[in-house]
């Protein structure tokens, strides 16, 4: 037999078609970064260039009540007091982004709040880790085998609406029900992914919940390659676009991420294990592009039946897409609860009922007016170069 009837080596390029966070776990607050507010431009610091800059200009006992008192100025604006500029402290500039908001014009501050950082290199340069998208590829494969397996979708879909009534009558709190549809989403993916018959090294075989005897093992992808060309960011705002009385209305949100912009491409270097993946019927990487896109579809159907009509051009502008990345990206992306229901009037009122949990705060401060006779009931959005955008989209192809 040949090698490529075992495996397929290839070049996956992913192009970014709508600004993509891939968050780092950091948040930034108004001390720990430069916002020149006038210029619209924040300048990350590498850390230990800035402190010896602190440290030689004798700034050190007043940097310290600065960052520890309740002094409300920018960093930048401390800094300014001094004397100094962006170019006196050169050397510690890390990185450089546009901020695609006018807070001054909003709010009047000369700050970003908390900033929720890209995940980048050592070097400062951002890049997408092969875990963000296999974690993609993990949730469209399961969504592939349901609608293959309709004894599991059925039994599941019994089961999580039991769960959640027990715990809705219980008067259980949001994370409690969270918690049970996640641990249902575990146990769903050991029922379709766990299907590797191993042994030991006794010859006993190996419990099926155990995670090697999953065939995600068949699927290795890298981080994104090194690039020698700069990937450039910008700080960009949160917007939800929500129904209100059968109309859509945007709602900026104080809530600012770092975003790798549109058209930024990164390769991969991709490898199909098809003695693994042949277990789930997936024996070419061109089969696992096709899942790719039929979950990506699935996804925009729901969202287009509850915002088509009056954010069709959010729509038209992502067409070219094949997945969902990153943060912001919303609540049906990273569950597979409307794929399990029987019907889509029946996924619909579940999530409804999910999302009246999740939002009832939301909803109370908004006097009701929210409309809860649709689901999903908001869009997750952003602002860039004037243009509003759907979070997250991208494209992922072979390299021919």
């Amino acid at each position: 037999m040949r090698n490529n009837d075992f495996q397929e080596n290839c070049r996956l390029t992913l192009k970014i078609i709508t600004p993509v966070n891939i968050a780092d776990n950091t948040k930034l607050n108004s001390k720990e970064y430069l916002y020149d507010a006038k210029k619209g431009e924040l300048y990350f610091l590498n850390q230990i260039a800035w402190h010896r800059f602190i440290f030689t200009k004798n700034l050190l006992s007043d940097y310290e009540k600065y960052m520890t008192g309740y002094d409300k100025r920018s960093l930048y604006e401390w800094l300014q007091s001094y004397g100094y500029s962006i170019d006196d402290i050169k050397p510690a500039i890390m990185a450089k982004a546009a901020a695609h908001v006018n807070v001054m014009r909003q709010t009047g501050k000369k700050t970003l709040n908390d900033i929720i950082t890209q995940t980048k290199t050592v070097s400062g340069a951002a890049y997408i880790p092969g875990s963000s998208l296999k974690g993609v590829i993990r949730t469209s494969i399961l969504y592939n085998l349901l609608n293959k397996n309709k004894s599991i979708q059925g039994k599941y879909w019994y089961n999580v609406k039991n769960d959640f009534a027990a715990a809705k009558a219980k008067r259980f709190y949001a994370s409690k029900i969270n918690n049970i549809i996640g641990r249902i989403a575990a146990q769903l993916e050991t029922d379709l992914l766990h299907k590797l018959n191993l042994h030991d090294e006794k010859d006993k075989p190996i419990k099926s919940n155990n995670a090697v005897c999953s065939v995600m093992r068949g699927i290795s992808i890298s981080d994104s390659e090194y690039m020698t060309e700069t990937i450039p960011t910008a700080i960009l705002q949160k917007v939800d676009y929500s129904l209100i009385n059968g109309k859509v209305k945007d709602h900026p949100l104080p809530i600012f991420r770092e975003c790798i912009l549109p058209s930024a491409q990164f390769a991969f270097q991709f490898k199909l294990d098809k003695t693994m993946t042949r277990e789930i019927g997936i024996n070419s990487v061109d089969e696992l592009l096709k899942i790719l896109q039929d979950y990506f579809d699935f996804i925009n159907s729901i969202l287009k039946e509850a915002f088509g009509r009056e954010c069709s051009a959010l729509f038209d502008n992502i067409t070219e897409g094949n997945i969902y990345l990153g943060s912001n990206t919303g609540f049906l992306h990273k569950t597979l609860v409307m794929a399990l229901a029987p019907s889509r009037r029946e996924a619909v009122n579940f999530v409804r009922d999910i999302l009246d949990i999740n939002f009832s705060n939301e909803r109370n401060k908004h006097d009701g007016r929210k409309d809860t006779k649709i689901s999903p009931r908001t869009l997750k959005a952003t602002r860039y170069n004037g243009k509003t955008m759907l979070m997250g989209v991208g494209r992922i192809y072979k390299n021919e």
